[in-house]
């Protein structure tokens, strides 16, 4: 691999330098108001760290770890705080009598927790729980001797100062998705204000070093979820350390696993991380997903054969390299609906029982495909990582300055940064990315675009897309979808506007307008389908424009308030005059027989 000059060429540092921000604040100023904050939080001790003697969840992990247990842990996202303190007790008496052991429950509350309270008039809601006082956290923190995790829309989310204070005062010694910043924010367009709280909550964090709070973030939530390559995950993780550690002085934790199918690349993942993030006294690895790509949406009781031989790979890991990583269990059901308790338990209890053949297996091991994996990825990354570093400086960006650099990444194409730094393109001078790892949602994306294209490249429908314009978007952070939505459409020779993801409704009016085109494609996946079709007809109504609106993915909502569980609104939405969709044929049909 040949070293070169400029990572980017002239054109590329003018589009990365168009996005530098104006009007800056002094985010060391920010961060030091958000350490006198931390300084002065006490963080209360729950039912977990009095039952198995810890300070915290990384002195426990540690303790684990030298005897080569892997821990576990389980997503909840139900309809009420109350709901998720039964559900904590449930999992509780499940370890009582199992003698298994769930150690810790990831909280995924409401998107609008993500967004500060003046902020969330006129905001689509998603599904799961709400959190308004501080008795909220601790009602969960408190429920039970599993340790509850606030993850999603905390730190990473514009409410970051909020969530993350509350979050600690009640116990929660992980905080948030930091990636997540990467995200649209439901209400919050300044993305400066928007860096600047993080900032403050980094600095919260920081004060709390000595206790061993961490910064968390899940790859496959964030920019990485756009990359072809796994090692892309690592360089991109580093850049977040860099921000997290270096210049913020806080700990900093890596998680993974959604879209990784291969299990030796998992594992070689894994233990590339670990080694990269690991410290004397924390694990660098908070969770590791199950593979959630290749989960049937049909029969779904054959997604236990899928999943366990999965855990069992990571026990295995576990024993071997002891890295203090937690496996963290993914429903049967989770493709199709949200999962009850019931169905989390079943999960995990089946996937924990592996620790019991896994001493068998272990003598059979050879880890040499793995150790090798694994330095190849490290070595790669780094590549990588310092690639972006200097591309962003050649494009006049401070790379001693979170805030830019953030917002910066936030407005940028996000499959830019694999375009732009990846070494099979910077140093091979390659014209497209060459993964070294594939992704697996990725191939998967491209192999389903593929076999749309030939289903319907020489049919009628074709002829009749040519030429047509449409605006894609997705409303959520879910991309492949709309990646197969665009790459279909631009194939069959439509004329297509990427909006990207995390899409606000008034925002995909905006840009439809701003390019003066009514047909728009969406894809909705978090359970917003009805407010979000509701939003749209009310601001196409306002503007006085006729649009052809779109709607696919999961169109699930909750229709009453006091509801447990989303019902499919397809037949609601149509009721208001609004297309649906249940497949990307089904849309490129659907555009070719519309109208110009």
């Amino acid at each position: 691999m040949k070293q070169m000059g400029k990572v980017l060429d002239q054109t590329n540092r003018e589009y990365l330098a168009s996005l530098i921000p104006k009007d800056i604040p002094d985010w060391k100023a920010s961060w030091e108001e958000g350490y006198k904050i931390g300084q002065d939080i006490e963080i209360m001790e729950t039912p977990f760290m009095k039952k198995y003697g810890v300070k915290s969840d990384a002195e426990y992990r540690l303790q684990q770890a030298a005897q080569g247990k892997l821990t576990y842990q389980i997503n909840m996202g139900l309809a009420s705080v109350e709901d998720e303190a039964e559900g904590l007790r449930e999992a509780e008496k499940f370890n009582e009598e199992t003698g298994l052991r769930i150690s810790f429950a990831h909280q995924l509350p409401k998107n609008i927790v993500g967004t500060p309270k003046d902020k969330r008039e006129g905001v689509p809601t998603a599904l799961g729980f709400d959190l308004d006082e501080l008795s909220d956290w601790t009602t969960i923190t408190q429920a039970s001797t599993v340790q509850a995790v606030f993850a999603d829309n905390h730190l990473g989310y514009p409410n970051a100062v909020e969530t993350t204070i509350n979050a600690l005062k009640a116990g929660s010694m992980y905080q948030g998705m930091f990636g997540m910043f990467q995200q649209v924010a439901p209400g919050c367009p300044d993305e400066v204000w928007n860096m600047n709280e993080n900032i403050k909550a980094l600095g919260i964090v920081a004060a709390k070093w000595d206790d061993r709070v961490i910064v968390n973030s899940n790859q496959d939530d964030s920019l990485p979820a756009y990359c072809m390559d796994l090692a892309s995950y690592l360089a991109w993780a580093k850049w977040e350390r860099y921000v997290v550690t270096d210049l913020c002085k806080a700990r900093y934790a890596f998680s993974f696993g959604n879209l990784t199918s291969n299990l030796i690349h998992k594992a070689a993942m894994w233990l590339a991380a670990s080694d990269t993030f690991r410290r004397d006294d924390q694990p660098g690895i908070e969770f590791i997903y199950p593979n959630t790509v290749d989960h049937w949406d049909h029969h779904l009781h054959s997604n236990y054969g899928f999943q366990i031989p999965e855990a069992l790979m990571l026990n295995l890991v576990e024993r071997k390299y002891k890295t203090g990583g937690s496996f963290l269990s993914v429903p049967i059901s989770e493709k199709v609906a949200i999962p009850t308790v019931p169905e989390m338990l079943d999960m995990t209890g089946a996937c924990q029982r592996t620790d019991e053949s896994a001493p068998y297996f272990e003598q059979m091991m050879d880890w040499t495909i793995v150790e090798e994996t694994r330095d190849h990825i490290k070595e790669y990354s780094e590549i990588m990582f310092q690639n972006f570093l200097n591309g962003m400086e050649e494009a006049g960006i401070d790379i001693t300055n979170p805030i830019e650099m953030m917002v910066v990444l936030k407005k940028m194409d996000p499959t830019k940064f694999e375009q732009l730094f990846h070494p099979s393109v910077v140093q091979d001078g390659k014209d497209r990315v060459e993964p070294m790892l594939p992704a697996a949602l990725w191939s998967v994306s491209e192999n389903m675009s593929l076999g749309i294209i030939d289903q319907l490249k020489d049919t009628e429908y074709a002829k009749k897309l040519k030429g047509k314009r449409i605006c894609i978007v997705s409303g959520d952070l879910h991309y492949f979808g709309l990646y197969v939505m665009s790459r279909v459409l631009e194939d069959l020779g439509a004329d297509v506007l990427y909006g990207g993801n995390s899409m606000d409704a008034i925002d995909v009016l905006d840009l439809a307008d701003e390019h003066g085109i009514k047909n728009i494609g969406i894809s909705l996946h978090n359970g917003q389908a009805l407010p979000y079709a509701r939003l749209l007809k009310q601001l196409a109504e306002e503007r006085g424009r006729e649009y052809n609106f779109y709607l696919g993915g999961a169109l699930t909502s909750f229709l009453h308030e006091d509801d447990e569980v989303p019902v499919d609104v397809t037949e609601y939405i149509e009721e208001m005059g609004l297309h649906t969709t249940s497949s990307v044929e089904e849309l490129a049909i659907a555009l070719a027989h519309q109208e110009d």
